[in-house]
């Protein structure tokens, strides 16, 4: 049954390629379209395939955790419909009897949490959505998620592709073929939501302050604008001053430019520093520093457990030492005066709370037993200070720019972003050795590098595992490669490598 549904589903979307206007004005071939939509199911197959049989603990694989905790949201839709909906829709959902749900959810309350809202509970969410139309099959699951992955790369390649004559099959392959853009957004994950959002988002930006101002291109901006605060909060902080700039520089023109950009970036980094003096809750070097902090405990691996009051949080030494087996399998108690970290409330909207064990009696339940990360890097401690962030940054940029490097790609997930960093590397050796002196549409160019460096910024500083460093950095790569291609002359560069210009569209 899961493959007929899957066959059908395929079959559909394929069909909408060639009845969509939205696919046929794009400036691919349907063939195209048809041969990367495979490409895609292709690698969500392989996703699959090694979160199942090569990383086989189901419980900590980002495909399945998400999609199997959406299985409890959606069995109350029979017991209890109201629940189902506001839990859905977040609509008083925070009452005590909503717990019975929550605690048997793995991934709805975070180990560690901000105030922030917890982006888990947006895929949960989306999942108990599709298991309406999809009969629990994650298959089909994958596949709507390829096709909502494929739409917003493709809104991505409308924008950029008309920027760059010449350079189509470049641009195809920096939007839609870099490993880790169809390895990561082929699966049941956030990036695939990620990429739909963020490409609509920017297509119509562009559009309604171009003077193409649409009622459905403000709803499509509202839209991808909602689903990237909902899904990943740090894309939405990344790209706004990138759009900010598009929009006044498409207002009024490239005059200049470098000023408009400066100022903009200035301006953007001013507000957020200032933001704490009116909201101190919201303080982002506070923020990024407790990121980092709880990211690195959670990397060097440790235990949560859940007793009827609390979720506490111990590290792996405190596993070994502090933790007493109770009487009964997966039951245990914490040896008294141990200093831990923990919250009260299951829907984890409160921050992370700190304290110490006083009563040795309080049975708990082992949640989830995390081992150390096999890919930890060592980072320097953040302070929420400016000096701090400052000397942090040339390191943040390196790792998420140049790690992992090639020696270091010996588990199967981060040989082929190894390979992919060599590959962008090299892109940006030919841009320095055949600059365009004078490259039309730098303004995009900026735009694409604003939110670039932003975002491995953000990714850089907080996450202290290479494997992690490897997602996050996902939805930057295509406007990277995008960014280096307006600064390539590749008229040069065919003279000098002629064997090059076979690859060209000339």
């Amino acid at each position: 049954m899961e493959i007929l549904l899957t066959v059908t589903y395929i079959l559909l979307f394929s069909w909408l390629f060639s009845r969509m206007a939205f696919f046929r004005e794009c400036g691919l071939s349907q063939r195209s379209l048809f041969l990367l939509f495979g490409l895609k199911i292709l690698a969500g197959v392989c996703l699959w395939a090694i979160y199942t049989f090569y990383y086989t603990d189901r419980s900590t694989a980002d495909i399945y955790k998400y999609f199997d905790d959406s299985q409890v949201m959606y069995d109350a839709l029979r017991i209890h419909p109201a629940h189902y909906f506001r839990m859905l829709f977040g609509i008083g959902n925070d009452t005590p009897e909503f717990n019975r749900y929550y605690v048997q959810m793995h991934n709805w309350a975070r180990q560690y949490e901000s105030n922030l809202y917890n982006d888990s509970h947006t895929i949960i969410r989306f999942n108990a959505i599709l298991r309406l139309i999809s009969f629990g099959y994650y298959q089909v699951h994958a596949v709507i998620l390829c096709f909502l992955s494929l739409s917003g790369l493709v809104a991505l390649y409308k924008v950029f592709a008309p920027l760059l004559p010449g350079k189509k099959k470049a641009v195809v392959a920096a939007v839609f073929l870099a490993p880790s853009v169809l390895f990561w957004g082929s699966g049941v994950l956030k990036e695939g939501l990620i990429f739909f959002g963020m490409g609509f988002l920017i297509l119509y930006w562009f559009r309604c302050w171009a003077g193409q101002v649409t009622a459905a291109g403000i709803c499509w901006i509202l839209f991808g604008s909602l689903l990237l605060l909902a899904t990943k909060f740090y894309i939405i902080v990344s790209i706004v001053p990138g759009l900010l700039f598009m929009a006044w520089v498409l207002r009024t023109g490239t005059k200049h430019l470098l000023l408009k950009f400066g100022l903009v970036v200035v301006g953007y980094a001013g507000l957020g520093l200032a933001i704490k003096q009116f909201v101190p809750a919201y303080d982002p070097l506070q923020v990024l520093s407790i990121k980092q902090r709880d990211f690195s405990s959670l990397a060097k691996g440790g235990a949560l457990l859940r007793s009827d009051t609390a979720m506490i949080f111990l590290t792996l030494e405190q596993r070994q030492q502090d933790l007493i087996p109770a009487d009964t399998p997966s039951s245990y108690h914490v040896r008294k005066g141990t200093r831990l970290v923990y919250w009260h409330d299951y829907s984890a909207d409160e921050d992370t709370l700190f304290g110490i064990q006083g009563d040795q009696t309080v049975r708990y339940t082992m949640e989830n037993d995390m081992p150390r990360s096999g890919s930890l890097i060592a980072m320097r401690p953040l302070e929420p200070t400016v000096s701090s962030f400052l000397k942090n940054l040339p390191a943040a940029w390196r790792n998420t720019f140049f790690r992992p490097f090639p020696l270091e790609a010996r588990s199967l997930l981060l040989l082929p972003p190894a390979l992919e960093i060599c590959g962008y590397t090299l892109l940006l050796l030919f841009c320095v050795f055949f600059r365009k002196k004078s490259p039309k549409g730098m303004e995009y160019a900026l735009f694409c590098l604003s939110f670039v460096f932003i975002l491995y910024a953000i990714t850089g500083l907080t996450t202290p595992v290479l494997g992690a460093v490897v997602r996050y950095k996902v939805p930057g790569l295509p406007l990277l490669i995008l960014a280096l291609l307006f600064f390539l002359d590749q008229e040069k560069l065919i003279k000098c490598i002629p064997f090059l210009k076979r690859m060209s569209d000339k």
